[in-house]
């Protein structure tokens, strides 16, 4: 089936559209394009046609497209007669968004706690020295932003592996 040049410029601006996107989250944007080019194909894409679809390595393309599968955002699929391998989306954007999302700010606090776990040393070292206006406002300042950080963790501990439909469609109602 031959797509029409207007499908073919809107599946471009969409797979335009999410290489920016996914470059604005800190993730690769050609594994946003495959993403999208697998999305929105309704059959398998070989790594060849991706290749010459978003004009991209096939270094980059192979390494990009393992990244989405051990993000569960992509499969392998079988196609009959032909023994290259072929791609397709995994439809359910809303627990791949927000799985990256969850570990990636996970990683970001597991980050910052441990420099705050160092930062805390000095300030009590400081502390024992010299207690100084300075450093008692130092002081006050890193408990306020540990505090931020211990509450941002304290809440990703309890969001759930996977995001439901049905508390997404609650969330998406409320803030309307």
């Amino acid at each position: 089936m031959k797509e029409n040049s207007e499908s073919k410029e809107i599946r471009d601006e969409l797979i335009k559209l999410a290489g920016m996107s996914s470059a604005r989250f800190s993730i690769s944007p050609i594994a946003g394009q495959i993403y999208a080019l697998l999305y929105v194909s309704a059959r398998p894409v070989s790594l060849n046609d991706m290749v010459k679809e978003l004009r991209i390595s096939k270094g980059s393309a192979s390494t990009n497209i393992r990244a989405l599968e051990a993000w569960s955002a992509v499969r392998k699929v079988w196609v009959s007669s032909d023994r290259k391998d072929y791609y397709e989306a995994n439809p359910d954007i809303t627990n791949i968004v927000f799985r990256r999302f969850k570990e990636g700010l996970g990683k970001r606090l597991g980050d910052i706690s441990a420099a705050l776990d160092v930062i805390e040393n000095r300030v009590k070292a400081a502390a024992k020295k010299e207690e100084t206006a300075d450093i008692k406002l130092c002081g006050k300042r890193f408990e306020e932003v540990k505090n931020i950080v211990l509450t941002a963790e304290k809440i990703l501990a309890v969001l759930p592996k996977n995001f439901p439909d049905k508390k997404f469609t609650i969330l998406k109602k409320l803030f309307k």
